[in-house]
Order: C-alpha cells, then structure tokens, then sequence
C-alpha cells in the first residue's frame, strides 16, 4: 500500500502593507512541521516537506503526489500556520498570503481554498487532511457559514472548531504535539486516532476540541501492528519445515498449496486462516529485517490468498453445498471474506472514462484486431494454434497476429498496459478508466478486456 504525506508549514510570512510584519509569524510553527515529518517517516510514509510555502508551491506540490496513485493509496496533508474562513469557505493561508491579498484584494486570490486541495484527489486514493490553524472568521462574510463538506473518501481533522482561534505557542502546538503522541499506537485507525487527540488536548488543557469530518469508505489503518502469537508461528515452523519437501513431491504449484491445506488440518483451522496467520510472521521477520512489505490487513490478505487460487478438477472446486475439494479431497476452506471497500471497483477518473471497441478479421493468414485502446499499449492475447499466451502492442490502432492460418479462437483476458506515459494516464491506474460490454473486473487485478473471437 503507497503512502505518501505533504507536508506545508507558514511560520515567516512576508512583509506586507496590512499585516507589516512580524504581525503573522508563528514561531513554532517550524518546530511543528518537523515533528509531524519525524512521526509519519517512522510509520512507513514517504513524505514531501515545503516549509514557508507560497501558494504557487502548493498546487503543484500536490498534484505532483496525487499523480499516478494507486487505488488504495493513502494521501496526507498536513498544513500548520494561519487559517479561517469566509463565506462559507475554508481557508489556509500560505506565507505570501498578506502580500498578494494587498495586490488582490481577493481572499481565493491569496490563500488555499480546502476545497481545491480535496479535488486534486478526488479518486486517486484516501485523503487525510490535518489542519493545524485557525477557523475565524476573516471579516468578509455576510452571514453565511458552513461547516467543512467534503467528497468521498476523505477525513478532515482541524485543529479547532468552526470559527475558533487555535492556541499559538512557542514550541509544538497543542494539536500537534497530541497526533505525535498518539500516532504510533500499533493499528490505530484513522478516527480513533483523532478521538484520542481530542480527549488527549481536553485533559492536558482543558480547552480547544479539534473536530473531525469523516467521508471514508472503509477503516483506515495508518500502521499495521506486525506481532503474532504462539500458533501463528508454530504453523509459521510447520511450513518452513515441511514445504520444500511438498514441492519436491507435488511440484511447486500443487505442493504450495498442500502445505497450506495440511498445515490447516494439522492445526484444526481453515486453510485461510493458516495462510494468514504464516504471512503474519513471515512480514514481522522481513519488516524487522528492515524490508518495506505492502500492508494488507487480515480480510484483505485472506481475499488476495483466495481469489489467487487456481481453480480446476486438479487444484480447488466446490460442490453445490459449497463444500471445498482439492483435487477430489475435501477441504475445510474457512471464511471467506466480503470484498472490502479498499477492493471494489473504482469508478474512471473524473472525465475520462475510456470506452473500448474491439473488432477482429482474418484475411490472407493475418488476424487484426481493430481497438481504441491507446497507442503502443500492450495486451496479452491467447491463441488455440500454439496454445500459449503473447503479449501484443497497439499499433496504428491495430493488433495484429502473422501466420494465423491454422487460428481458430483467440481469447483477450488481459490487463491493459501503458508502454508510456500517455496511455498510462488514458487507462488509469489498474485500468480504472476502461468501460464498456469488454471490460470485466477483478478484485485484485482491476479492469482487463475480456473476449473470445472465433474464425
């Protein structure tokens, strides 16, 4: 799982006619951006630091994280120094906010909109948006106000109500001095996370409540908590033991699946609760090794390790009580998870859905399938001459396959890959962008072409 934080400070702001400095420095400000960074680097962030920021830095800073994000990607932004709102609009103001609203006379000329910041993530994975500053009221409005609203899959947490001040200190703020505190606890969520920042600044200063607004589709785990108990690493011993041994007898593919389905019988549990309870303690031995693994969560894990199963008379089947079989033998399967939110289908990026047109011929030994899809995007394309699968290449809108004369059926169930740039973004991360009667869905996978010609 990718995450990726940017990080914002405003502690020096320039000189301007209204607010002559030092008016609008934060001294502390500097020493709260540091923390925040020190923090997410140590649960596994890559983060991006912009201290003192104009507001020309931001945009572009942001878009820069947001590109090419995978589904389940989770963003941070953080921001401390001044803030409020207006109208109904929220607002950040960067360092030379003072000096362009003297130009402007435009409150949107001069700061950040919040809203501009969600929409450059809108569907490029799960936000959350810290915002250590203040929510007053910057003198303009005339009568309309607005608590923050938000898009799906996102989480706002401020750092104090609407149209409150946020305590200024010399050192770390209250706001984010507390998410140091309490980030590191193993397997927080995102929300408790904030609930215990919260209860945490109400008890150590009795005043300001950070409220959060809350749009995620699923529970956020900033952290996975890599520990495991005594079974987990007997069976973690078992197949450690044991599994050359089954793929020198079965072969590899047969052989990896028995060790998981004796370790199972052998323990008395459900063949996806041993597979999870081995990768449990196999990703502790590598993360303390230092190695970075993507974090799957339990039910996550369990659906990878079940749709990853080849099914087939000689591998998994199932009769229609939904009994289990490997290779004729009956097996105890366990739970099968729903499909989490962090799995569904994403819906094409704002714009840019791609509908996809396939059409194929045979004319004098050449096969040609007429597409859409972007130029030198690849595919792979299975024949019933040779009866092996190649990777083809869009050219001229065109996918073509010499020497087909003895061709009769050739079958597309393929993602979709970009050889460049360009038809990377046209397809979208995991083929999100690519609709239409061709484009079938795979939990793990995403969207691929799916078709069957015949000649």
């Amino acid at each position: 799982m990718q995450k990726k934080a940017v990080l914002f400070s405003a502690s020096e702001y320039f000189n301007s006619r209204t607010y002559p400095k030092p008016s609008l420095d934060l001294v502390g400000v500097k020493y709260d951006i540091l923390a925040i960074e020190k923090r997410l680097i140590q649960i596994g962030f890559t983060v991006a630091k912009k201290e003192n920021a104009t507001k020309n830095e931001y945009i572009s800073a942001l878009q820069q994280s947001a590109e090419h994000s995978p589904n389940d990607a989770i963003h941070i932004v953080y921001f401390s120094g001044h803030g409020g709102h207006c109208n109904g609009k929220n607002y950040i103001y960067p360092s030379d906010f003072a000096a362009r609203y003297d130009i402007s006379n435009d409150l949107d000329d001069a700061s950040i909109n919040i809203e501009d910041i969600i929409s450059i993530f809108k569907r490029r994975g799960r936000l959350i948006l810290i915002l250590d500053a203040c929510r007053c009221d910057f003198g303009l409005s005339k009568g309309y106000y607005s608590e923050m609203t938000s898009s799906e899959d996102v989480y706002i947490a401020y750092g104090t109500l609407f149209g409150k001040a946020s305590a200024a200190t010399n050192g770390l703020s209250w706001f984010t001095e507390a998410i140091c505190d309490e980030i590191l606890t193993p397997s927080i969520d995102v929300d408790t996370l904030f609930t215990k920042v919260r209860r945490n600044i109400l008890i150590n200063h009795c005043v300001q409540i950070p409220p959060s607004v809350n749009t995620l589709l699923d529970k956020i785990i900033l952290h996975s908590a890599l520990s495991y108990s005594n079974i987990d690493r007997q069976i973690y011993d078992f197949v450690e033991k044991y599994g050359d041994e089954y793929t020198d007898k079965h072969g590899y593919f047969h052989g990896d699946d028995l060790i998981f389905i004796d370790a199972a019988q052998y323990f008395n549990i459900g063949l996806l609760d041993a597979i999870w309870k081995f990768r449990k303690v196999d990703n502790k031995i590598y993360t303390d090794k230092g190695v970075k693994l993507s974090e799957l969560n339990e039910e996550e894990e369990k659906l990878v390790a079940f749709l990853s199963f080849t099914r087939g008379k000689n591998f998994f089947t199932f009769d229609e009580s939904h009994t289990w079989y490997y290779n004729g033998r009956q097996i105890r399967m366990g739970e099968i998870p729903p499909l989490p939110p962090s799995m569904q289908r994403k819906l094409p990026e704002t714009g840019k859905g791609f509908h996809v047109r396939l059409e194929a011929k045979k004319e004098s030994g050449t096969i040609t399938i007429g597409t859409n899809l972007p130029e030198k995007s690849e595919i792979f394309v299975w024949e019933d001459k040779s009866k092996f699968t190649k990777k083809l290449v869009v050219s001229d809108g065109e996918i073509t396959i010499s020497n087909a004369d003895e061709i009769s059926k050739v079958k597309i169930d393929s993602g979709v890959f970009g050889a460049d740039d360009n038809a990377k973004r046209l397809i979208g991360d995991k083929g999100r962008n690519l609709i239409g009667e061709f484009v079938k869905y795979h939990p793990i996978h995403g969207n691929h072409i799916k078709c069957v010609f015949e000649f």
